[in-house]
């Protein structure tokens, strides 16, 4: 019996120094909080309150002179709050950008810019401000090139570190357009049926049975030649598995329902790569991480055509 008591003792000091180190791990894990332990951030399906179709004063200023034919700017991976970015690289993208919004030919000119999430590195409020901050400055170019009316919308969607920290509820009350799941029909004139744009949201590595029944109904009843924006892409090609949605029948069925509905392109993040498939009935295009880098994505509509072509840009 004595020696049962001490068995006992030790192993609950054992499991006394095992927690305390598992808190400590957990504590000193940078910028991510406990989520990489305990896994115990916002899912998908109780986020997911149904696809907002955002309202005419919500979606891009598009111009009515370039025959229906205009370009978009991509990012993804800002990460804002890690990795010590110094000012001069962020900077050197300022200038870059500055320079698309000079440019002679108007259909090379980004009228809006959408980041594919991990738009902070730990869901923190004072990251999305830092995030906000920063396309104020690139909105205030535009104003100065395009005119002091021209309002340029960032559009995003959320990413597995914007989860970190309970980042969820920052993001949908700091970060534009404050819904984690959404659709829009951007167009130059009133008699064109324009380009439907459909945001995901994937950052738990799913698209949760609700969503994606939903979206399965929309792009089906939606004519419309179709954008896809996801945080995870959805087909990789032989890279690592790790990188992609997580349930192989539902990676199949969206590129299924893509390859049916008339999407031209799906643009993803996430994985820090560049790579691009022709998968026939559309692309995939996925985008390495901004600043770390040093890449983005230009993606210009011919909107009369229904077609879309796209530029990885090294700036």
């Amino acid at each position: 019996m004595k020696n049962f008591r001490l068995h006992s003792k030790a192993s609950k000091l054992f499991l006394a120094i095992l927690l305390n180190f598992l808190l400590l791990l957990i504590s000193s894990c940078d910028n991510m909080g406990a989520f990489p332990f305990l896994f115990n951030e916002d899912n998908v399906d109780e986020r997911y309150g149904g696809f907002k179709q955002l309202s005419e004063n919500e979606i891009p200023s598009l111009p009515s002179d370039t025959d229906g034919i205009y370009t978009g700017l991509i990012v993804t991976d800002v990460h804002f709050g890690g990795w010590g970015f110094d000012k001069e690289e962020k900077n050197r993208f300022l200038e870059w950008m500055e320079k698309q919004f000079q440019n002679e030919d108007k259909t090379k000119i980004p009228r809006f810019a959408i980041c594919l999430g991990d738009s902070a590195d730990g869901g923190h409020r004072s990251e999305y401000e830092e995030f906000n901050s920063y396309f104020e400055e690139i909105k205030s170019m535009a104003k100065k090139y395009l005119g002091s009316s021209y309002e340029f919308k960032v559009y995003t969607v959320l990413g597995n570190h914007d989860l970190y920290n309970n980042g969820w509820e920052n993001w949908k009350k700091q970060v534009y357009p404050y819904t984690s799941s959404y659709f829009f029909t951007a167009k130059t004139d009133s008699s064109s049926a324009g380009i439907s744009y459909y945001f995901l949201d994937s950052a738990n590595g799913t698209l949760g049975k609700d969503q994606l029944n939903d979206f399965e109904k929309k792009i089906k009843n939606d004519k419309n030649p179709k954008l896809i924006f996801t945080h995870y892409p959805i087909y990789a090609g032989k890279s690592v598995q790790l990188v992609l949605l997580g349930d192989t029948i539902e990676r199949n069925r969206c590129l299924s329902l893509f390859a049916k509905n008339n999407v031209k392109m799906v643009f993803g993040g996430h994985s820090h790569s560049n790579f691009s498939h022709d998968l026939n009935d559309f692309s995939q295009e996925n985008t390495t991480a901004l600043f770390r880098n040093g890449y983005c994505r230009l993606f210009t509509v011919n909107e009369k055509a229904g077609t879309v072509s796209t530029r990885l840009i090294e700036y």
